[in-house]
C-alpha cells in the first residue's frame, strides 16, 4: 500500500504539534515585523514619487534656489512636456517646533504636472486661482492642523520676510485635496507664486526646484544630460533626477530609512531562519529510519524531497499568513499615532507579493538542507538509524 503525499504531509505536521505550532509561532514574528516595518517605509516615502516624473534642483545643495527664467528652456527641451516650478516656504505655524510644508506654485502649470498624483478638482483649482493669497491644503496637514475651507491661516516663514518686513503670511483655505492613493502624502499645502513672489522684499524670482513630465517612451537619461548640459556653463548649475531618486536622497538626509528597514528585517529573518532550519534539521533525523523504509519501498528521490518541502512550505505560509494579519491588525492602531510623520500605514500589493517570495524562498532553504542530508545516507546505514 502507498500512502498518498497529502497523508503523509499531514502526519508529519502533526506527529509534533507543538513543535510545528512554535515554528509557525516564530516564521510569524518574523512577518510581523516584515509588514509594520515595511509599511512604515512605505508610507514614510509616500508612493506620489514615480521614475517618469522629473527634478530640477541647484546642483550645489538642496538650499539653494535656481532662476524662475529657467522655465522657458526646460519647457523647450526635447522629450519635455509640462514644466512647474515650486519654492518651499520653510514655515510653522503658531510654535517654530509645529513645522508644516508649505509650497508656492503656479496653480495651471501644478495640477498639470502632478494632477495624477493629487486629487484637484475643477473647482478647487478655480477657486485657488481667484484668490489671490488662497492656500490648498493636502487632507493630512488639514486633519492634523485642525483646519477646514473658509479658515483664515498664518505661516511663520524662517527665511522669506514679505514687503512690511514681517515673517509672518497669512492664507485663506479654498480647498482641501486628497492624494490619487492612500498612501500618497498629503501633508503640505500649497499657495500661489505669483503674489508671493511680489511681496517677498529679497530671494524675488528664484525658486526651490522645478517639476517636470516627459513623453511617453522618451530617453530620460538623455533629458537629464541636455537638461544639465544647457545649465553646465551657467552661475546657477543644475542637478536633475528622476523624481524617486530626488526623494530618495532628500529622506536620507533625515534618516536612512531603507537601511534601517533592511538591518531590523534582515536580522529578524537570518534568526528565524536558524531556528527554523535548526528544528528540520533535528525533525528529518528524527524520520531517518522512514526516509530509508520509503526508498526500500520504491519512492524516489524527488518525491521525498517534494514531501519534506512542502512541510516546510506549509510552515512558511501559515507563519506568514499569520504575521500579515497580525501586521494588518496593528497598522490602524499604529496610524494616528504616527500621522505626522507618516500620511498612511498600508501594506501594500508589493509588499505582501515580496513576503511571499521570502517565504517560498525560505521554505526552500530550511527544506533541502537537512533532506539532501537525510538522502545522502546509504539505504542500509539509514534502515539501522534509531
Amino acid at each position: 500500500m502507498r500512502l498518498s503525499n497529502t497523508l503523509m504531509v499531514r502526519n508529519n505536521l502533526t506527529r509534533n504539534t507543538l513543535r510545528s505550532l512554535l515554528l509557525v509561532f516564530c516564521i510569524a514574528i518574523a512577518f510581523f515585523i516584515f509588514g509594520l516595518l515595511s509599511s512604515v517605509r512605505q508610507g514614510f516615502e509616500g508612493s506620489e514619487a514615480t521614475a517618469e516624473r522629473l527634478v530640477v534642483a541647484s546642483k550645489t545643495g538642496y538650499t539653494t534656489t535656481l532662476p524662475i527664467s529657467y522655465w522657458r528652456t526646460l519647457k523647450d527641451t526635447d522629450g519635455v512636456v509640462d514644466v512647474t516650478h515650486i519654492t518651499r516656504l520653510r514655515a510653522y505655524v503658531g510654535s517654530e517646533h509645529n513645522i508644516i510644508g508649505a509650497n508656492a506654485v503656479d496653480p495651471e502649470s501644478y495640477v498639470a504636472v502632478y494632477g495624477d498624483t493629487y486629487q484637484f478638482t475643477p473647482e478647487m483649482v478655480s477657486r485657488f486661482e481667484g484668490v489671490r493669497n488662497g492656500a490648498l491644503v493636502g487632507r493630512n496637514l488639514a486633519d492634523s492642523q485642525g483646519w477646514s475651507v473658509g479658515d483664515k491661516i498664518t505661516l511663520t516663514s524662517f527665511v522669506h520676510f514679505n514687503a512690511e518686513n514681517d515673517r509672518n503670511w497669512s492664507f485663506d483655505v479654498v480647498g482641501i485635496f486628497d492624494g490619487a492613493e492612500k498612501t500618497v502624502d498629503t501633508s503640505f499645502l500649497v499657495v500661489q507664486q505669483a503674489p508671493f513672489n511680489a511681496a517677498l522684499i529679497r530671494g524675488q524670482d528664484r525658486i526651490s526646484l522645478y517639476g517636470l513630465t516627459t513623453e511617453p517612451g522618451a530617453d530620460i537619461e538623455t533629458i537629464i544630460r541636455s537638461i544639465d548640459g544647457n545649465f553646465a556653463n551657467s552661475a546657477d548649475q543644475t542637478r536633475t533626477q528622476r523624481e524617486t531618486e530626488y526623494l530618495s536622497a532628500f529622506l536620507r538626509q533625515i534618516a536612512d530609512i531603507n537601511l534601517i528597514v533592511g538591518l531590523i528585517v534582515g536580522v529578524a529573518f537570518a534568526t528565524i531562519l536558524l531556528i527554523v532550519a535548526n528544528t528540520m534539521i533535528f525533525a528529518v533525523r528524527e524520520r531517518t529510519l522512514e526516509i530509508g523504509v520509503l526508498k526500500v519501498m520504491g519512492y524516489s528521490r524527488t518525491r521525498i524531497v517534494f514531501i519534506i518541502l512542502t512541510e516546510t512550505l506549509l510552515l512558511f505560509l501559515a507563519g506568514l499568513s499569520a504575521g500579515l494579519a497580525m501586521s494588518a491588525a496593528v497598522l490602524p492602531v499604529l496610524e494616528p499615532a504616527l500621522s505626522s510623520v507618516v500620511p498612511a500605514l498600508v501594506m501594500t500589493p508589493a509588499n505582501i507579493a515580496t513576503a511571499f517570495v521570502y517565504a517560498a524562498l525560505f521554505a526552500v532553504i530550511t527544506g533541502l538542507i537537512p533532506t539532501f542530508n537525510a538522502l545522502r545516507l546509504p539505504i542500509a546505514a539509514a534502515l539501522r538509524h534509531r
